[in-house]
């Protein structure tokens, strides 16, 4: 059993430009007309179908409004792009001149390395990971260059938002709240990072670990809070890039996340193509766990909770996410730092806020 079939039906249409299936985009544009447009837009998915069917020369035989649509995603997309890629590389020439390790994560990362064209992949703001030491120091710098902190006490443990509009930054000290990992992750994750079209972004197997793991708590694995884009970077990922599986198992393994990777590894493979499904079965059976536990997120996954529940985050929380960590003790752990995150929000927004007003007076 799965979702329901007019769903998945829909989600591996729009996902079609990953495979390059231009005569299908196509075809399913003109049955689906605008309609089908703004799903595909919705989804960040707009200029990768531009240009898809750009390049196979099939956008002439389109109705003009849904080649404007298209056309119009592809423009934004770009601009937004050539504003975060300008700031990204001033940023990252302070940074490095200040001795401050970083790196790109997620979608502003993904895009340099495996779309035909990086600004295809459109992203909200650009994420960035320094060690909890650095934390107020880089935020510093950010308020030097002009940009506004938005500290947000249920995430301040872990991240703040930065804004110099059209530039939104996320300043990243963990992947995810403290608890969620049996140890710490940022030290590993800078040390391995590497070079990327001039910037530092992280290693092939540390993204696959964080593809992996951070979409299960924080967009809860199949929502509408997870988007396409991101399964779109999974596939690509996993069609274009070298993964060394013992790596990325080793780092599941360690943080116990391996049934977190399971959840998300069958919610990818709902939508992948045939030619994906035997590897990304190799690796769930890797970090399967107990009948029991399988058989209970496969049940949310099947009859698609995570989005019948979305406006009541409170069930998922303690009924789904929970249940992604690999033993309670883990599962305790992460009840342990979220009471620990609530206690000492005010005193982490202080601390931030300080220090930049230590560096305003000094």
């Amino acid at each position: 059993m799965q979702p329901t079939s007019t769903k998945l039906i829909s989600y591996r249409q729009a996902l079609l430009p990953i495979w390059g299936d231009s005569k299908g985009c196509h075809s399913v544009l003109v049955e689906g007309g605008t309609v089908f447009v703004d799903f595909v837009l919705s989804q960040d998915l707009g200029p990768l179908w531009h240009y898809t069917l750009q390049n196979a020369g099939l956008l002439k035989g389109l109705p003009p409004d849904v080649i404007e649509h298209l056309s119009g995603s592809r423009r934004s997309a770009v601009a937004s792009y050539l504003a975060q890629r300008s700031a990204l590389e001033k940023l990252g020439k302070i940074f490095d001149d200040q001795d401050i390790a970083y790196v790109v994560m997620k979608g502003a990362h993904v895009r340099e390395c495996v779309y035909p064209e990086a600004s295809l992949r459109a992203s909200s703001d650009i994420d960035l990971l320094v060690m909890p030491e650095d934390r107020q120091k880089a935020a510093q710098l950010l308020v030097g260059l002009g940009y506004k902190l938005h500290a947000d006490p249920a995430n301040i443990s872990h991240e703040a938002t930065f804004s110099n509009p059209p530039v939104d930054i996320d300043l990243h000290w963990d992947i995810m709240r403290p608890g969620r990992t049996r140890i710490g992750m940022a030290a590993g994750l800078l040390d391995r990072r590497q070079r990327i079209n001039g910037i530092w972004g992280l290693s092939d197997n540390d993204t696959l670990f964080l593809m992996l793991t951070h979409p299960a708590f924080t967009k809860y694995v199949c929502s509408p809070n997870m988007g396409l884009a991101r399964v779109a970077d999974f596939l690509l990922w996993v069609k274009l890039r070298p993964i060394e599986w013992s790596a990325v198992l080793r780092l599941l393994d360690q943080s116990g996340l391996k049934t977190a990777a399971w959840t998300m590894l069958a919610w990818y493979s709902m939508l992948a193509p045939e030619q994906s499904l035997a590897l990304l079965s190799e690796w769930r059976s890797s970090v399967r766990p107990g009948k029991l536990r399988s058989a209970y997120l496969q049940y949310w996954l099947t009859h698609d909770l995570p989005s019948r529940l979305i406006n009541q985050p409170l069930p998922i929380q303690v009924a789904f996410t929970l249940a992604m960590h690999d033993k309670m003790a883990d599962a305790l752990h992460a009840l342990s730092g979220l009471r620990m995150a609530r206690k000492t929000a005010m005193r982490d927004v202080a601390s931030l806020v300080g220090g930049q007003d230590k560096l305003a007076n000094g």
